[in-house]
């Protein structure tokens, strides 16, 4: 079966933990203790003293490594140079996807083989804290078998609350709901949505720019779940699930937009991008164009981003070897594939970002354990530029997340 077909049950355990077949035949791997911060580390001017007033220019950036168990930090600036800040950090087992709350104070780490998130606080030169002393600064409840492998999470747009999913296939998926501490980012589980009756391996989530809204790609159902929020007490009511392609598809990652007093969700598919519409009333989703709402793209894009000016959008083409870059119809959402496009990375993309200035975009490639850097020209096309950071081989860097003005 080639690997753009809907996966069995075997093999979708394989992928959640794993996502790419041939590091598998890797020998023992190797934990390191430091990191190389690339060829290019350093330049711009020093960071703020305070996190929460970082300007766009010069941010603090985030990096896990699946394999290595650890979380490094740097700084970084404008163009993209990456320098290390602190020591390598120890998560827990398999950490899959690092996320920074909205006011840049704290990080939580969702580890695929540990039953819980990770927490840290945001020390004023970027470096981290652990929010716990136990190994691995655990903030969710590890002995809770509804905590099995978290793999994404995301605060709301005024950091007050966080959102995690997890659940191995053949287990459905829970998603849960925190209050984040403003002092010290310890999380209070809220509530539970229980097992989500359509949604195997739940991958990434993410919360509408007016907070409204959240919503879950569920990988190997081919579905999103839709669920509106309470903004005050973090409350969530469900929507239930929308199928992205009739007929099966793997639905990785889900990004939003709002333009123009219009929202669109994108969402992953098995070759393509899927867009739909988001009534912005009750938050519900349906198909752009009259249902004609797929856009080709490469094989398995596992993750997607938007530029800072939402004319662009680029996925992380995790078998491919590659990103996809497309142009946003401000009016409809269609997307048109850039010129140039797919533009070849590494190896392995398994996540993708745009610096706040976006001049440059990144991709945690796990295949080469790196860190690669793209320059964003005007019209969103790319240019290889090096790495930002590369860390000891077989590190399998897996996440990166990043400060925002």
């Amino acid at each position: 079966m080639s690997r753009a077909t809907v996966p069995t049950t075997a093999q979708s355990l394989q992928k959640s933990f794993r996502r790419v077949l041939s590091i598998l035949a890797i020998a023992p791997l190797l934990i390191f203790a430091a990191c190389s911060s690339g060829g290019d580390s350093g330049g711009g001017a020093p960071p703020s003293n305070n996190p929460n007033s970082v300007g766009a220019a010069n941010q603090f950036a985030y990096v896990v490594n699946y394999d290595a168990n650890n979380v490094q930090a740097f700084t970084t600036d404008g163009n993209g140079n990456f320098t290390a800040v602190g020591g390598l950090m120890t998560t827990g087992t398999n950490p899959h996807n690092v996320s920074i709350d909205k006011a840049n104070r704290f990080v939580y780490i969702s580890n695929h083989g540990s039953n819980f998130v990770s927490g840290y606080k945001i020390n004023p030169d970027g470096s981290l804290a652990p929010m716990n002393a136990v190994a691995g600064s655990p903030v969710t409840d590890a002995a809770d078998p509804s905590n099995n492998s978290p793999h994404w999470s995301v605060s709301d747009q005024n950091s007050q609350f966080l959102y995690v999913i997890a659940g191995v296939p053949p287990a459905l998926s829970t998603l849960k709901s925190y209050s984040i501490d403003q002092n010290t980012g310890a999380l209070t589980q809220i509530g539970t949505t229980g097992q989500l009756a359509q949604c195997s391996h739940g991958h990434n989530v993410a919360i509408s720019p007016d907070n409204r809204f959240l919503y879950v790609a569920c990988e190997d159902s081919g579905t999103v779940y839709s669920f509106s929020r309470n903004t005050q007490t973090g409350a969530l009511t469900n929507l239930g699930p929308t199928t992205v392609v009739a007929g099966g598809s793997t639905p990785s990652a889900v990004v939003l937009q709002s333009t123009a007093g219009k929202l669109f969700l994108y969402a992953t598919s098995t070759n393509s991008v899927a867009v739909f519409n988001i009534d912005a009333n009750a938050g519900t989703l349906s198909p752009i164009l009259g249902g004609n709402n797929t856009f080709q793209a490469r094989p398995e894009p596992h993750n997607i981003t938007l530029d800072p000016t939402g004319q662009f959008l680029y996925t992380a083409n995790i078998f491919n070897a590659s990103i996809s870059a497309f142009s946003i119809d401000q009016n409809t959402g269609a997307l048109t594939e850039l010129a140039g496009s797919p533009f070849a990375t590494d190896g392995g993309p398994n996540e993708v970002l745009v610096h706040p200035d976006g001049k440059v975009l990144f991709t945690a490639d796990q295949d080469t354990s790196g860190v690669a850097r793209f320059t964003v020209s005007a019209n969103g096309t790319l240019t290889r530029n090096g790495d930002a950071a590369t860390f000891a081989g077989g590190s399998a860097t897996n996440g990166i997340a990043m400060t925002k003005k």
